[in-house]
């Protein structure tokens, strides 16, 4: 065995052979984080051991390698590729590292690594575990191996258990979405970053109100907002040069911006190796009401109802270009197969809706008919149903108070949040012009003032389409106003414009389109619970009458 307190009796010059008398000593340092996020010892003082080593026994030329906060577990380190490269280039006769746990805590690897050296006649030589490959016999390092994994597999459950602890606290331990920042102040909680509150706020409200991801990410993208990836810059990330409809989607579904943190959504494989597996929803850890939220819970919950409709009637699919869905797609549903409607539009013709099933197969391979219907004529058959119910309080409430959560800020709040947005944008203007002085007068690098420049005109994009949304609100706040006093009479009256998204999503589940003289098909009967409703003498008579449409509200 070797001690610390003699000379080598070999070294690489003499008993490596004459054919390694010009190879390098190698000096591996590695140096990780223990299961406190804490250093053991600084990699100085491990290379000053090493070095000291070498030269102590007058080993000759030796080079560094090294692999700072890189986990042993893993043998795809910088420094070890790079040693590994020069052994098979035949430079290097002699590893000295501290000890075998440095080389790895993968016993597999570190076994596999040490017969990569024995094949390639090197030396390795670990000082405190008192190992010499050349003089030592091999059977106690397999131990050795073995007892540097089983430690970092410990390691790794208490990281996991301590880790999972603080997320079921509510503590947010990733890194903060858009929108959102890291407190200072308090560890591990999420404050909302100002500059993009209202641009989250503006994309739930737009998706809600028929806009799709694409469309979506092309407006943002229009008003020279950054891209997450951009505005976080985290290193390493590959960054988004524009907006996209992943962008928007991840904004959509996700649960933080109603104040809730969702984390333990995967997990590693195994400790050994980086793969991840998502994990069911069931294992997640949910906590809600753990930071301040941008959109409120009800905006949320009725984003994702939009969202899983669209997906569950294929909208969620289509690559569509236009600026939204169209009134009454993903509401009609064709009472003969089951089958959605699609909107069409000819030239020189209303706008109007056929079945799906129709419409990709055809009467005869589809075996179903077109159920064609008027866009218009369901606009005037829903008012007119709405209507001979506009005398019931309980409508007139519930129509009253969706209206009145829509109409957020009254036109005089408008006007006072717009005069505040003005403000601001003079005030970064300012800032931008106070900025550009200091470097034209040579008070602030180049380099800082770039930076300094790019964050103000980003601040009042932000601020400028803030002002756009308010001259949208503004200009609808008299329409709304209108509506709260119709419902408020007492026969409800309303008209065609009043009809858009936001009313169908929170009022009509679903509209089925009967033909004359056809019968309902089962399917649709048991989906949309129609049998619950109307007796199967009563189906059948409908089936048989003028009428053609069965409007099921929420």
């Amino acid at each position: 065995m070797i001690r610390l307190d003699r000379e080598f009796t070999r070294s690489p010059i003499t008993g490596a052979g004459a054919g390694t008398r010009k190879k390098l000593v190698a000096v591996y340092a590695r140096l990780s984080v223990n299961e406190n996020g804490e250093r053991d010892e600084s990699l100085e003082t491990q290379c000053d051991l090493l070095n000291g080593f070498v030269i102590k026994n007058k080993f000759g030329k030796s080079k560094l390698y090294v692999d700072n906060d890189e986990s042993g577990v893993y043998f795809d380190r910088p420094g070890l590729i790079q040693l590994i490269n020069d052994i098979k280039d035949n430079l290097v006769g002699t590893v000295v590292v501290k000890d075998l746990s440095r080389l790895g805590r993968n016993n597999g690897e570190t076994l596999t690594f040490l017969d990569f050296l024995i094949s390639n006649n090197v030396r390795l030589i670990a000082i405190v575990d008192n190992y010499d490959s050349f003089a030592d016999d091999d059977e106690i390092v397999g131990i050795k191996t073995w007892a540097n994994e089983h430690y970092c597999r410990d390691i790794s459950k208490k990281v996991r258990a301590n880790l999972r602890r603080k997320k079921q606290n509510g503590e947010y331990l990733g890194r903060p979405h858009f929108g959102y920042l890291k407190s200072t102040s308090e560890k591990n909680k999420l404050v909302v970053d100002a500059r993009y509150q209202k641009v989250i706020q503006m994309i739930f409200d737009m998706y809600i109100n028929g806009w799709g991801y694409r469309a979506l990410a092309d407006y943002i993208q229009s008003m020279n907002i950054p891209t997450p990836s951009q505005e976080k810059n985290y290193p390493g990330a590959k960054q988004s040069a524009r907006w996209n409809e992943q962008h928007i989607r991840r904004i959509i579904t996700s649960r933080v911006y109603c104040g809730d943190t969702v984390q333990g959504v995967s997990e590693k494989v195994s400790f050994k190796l980086r793969k991840t597996r998502r994990l069911p929803p069931e294992r997640w850890v949910v906590v809600e009401n753990t930071h301040e939220a941008i959109v409120s819970r009800e905006t949320f919950e009725m984003a994702q109802r939009v969202r899983i409709k669209r997906w569950r009637e294929g909208e969620g699919r289509k690559k569509n270009k236009s600026d939204g869905q169209h009134l009454f797609s993903g509401f009609l549903v064709c009472a003969a197969c089951g089958a959605y409607l699609v909107h069409k539009k000819k030239k020189n013709r209303p706008a109007h809706y056929v079945c799906g099933r129709y419409n990709n197969f055809g009467r005869k391979e589809g075996g179903c008919a077109s159920h064609h219907i008027l866009e218009d004529k369901l606009i005037n058959c829903l008012i007119e149903d709405i209507e001979q119910m506009g005398g019931e309080t309980d409508l007139q409430n519930l129509l009253a108070d969706a209206y009145d959560k829509s109409l957020k800020l009254s036109a005089a709040q408008i006007n006072e949040e717009a005069k505040r947005l003005k403000n601001k944008i003079t005030e970064k203007k300012r800032q931008r012009k106070t900025v550009y002085l200091d470097r034209v007068k040579g008070n602030i690098r180049e380099e800082l003032y770039l930076q300094a420049a790019a964050e103000i005109e980003k601040e009042i994009a932000v601020l400028e389409a803030g002002m756009v949304r308010l001259d949208e609100k503004l200009m609808n706040a008299g329409r709304i106003e209108d509506n709260m006093r119709k419902i408020s009479s007492m026969r409800m009256q309303i008209n065609a414009a009043d009809l858009d998204r936001f009313f169908l999503e929170k009022f009509i589940n679903k509209i089925i389109i009967i033909e004359n003289g056809e019968e309902i098909n089962e399917h649709v009967r048991e989906k949309y619970g129609l049998a619950s409703i109307f007796t199967g003498e009563r189906l059948s008579g409908i089936a048989h009458r003028k009428i053609k449409l069965i409007i099921l509200y929420n």
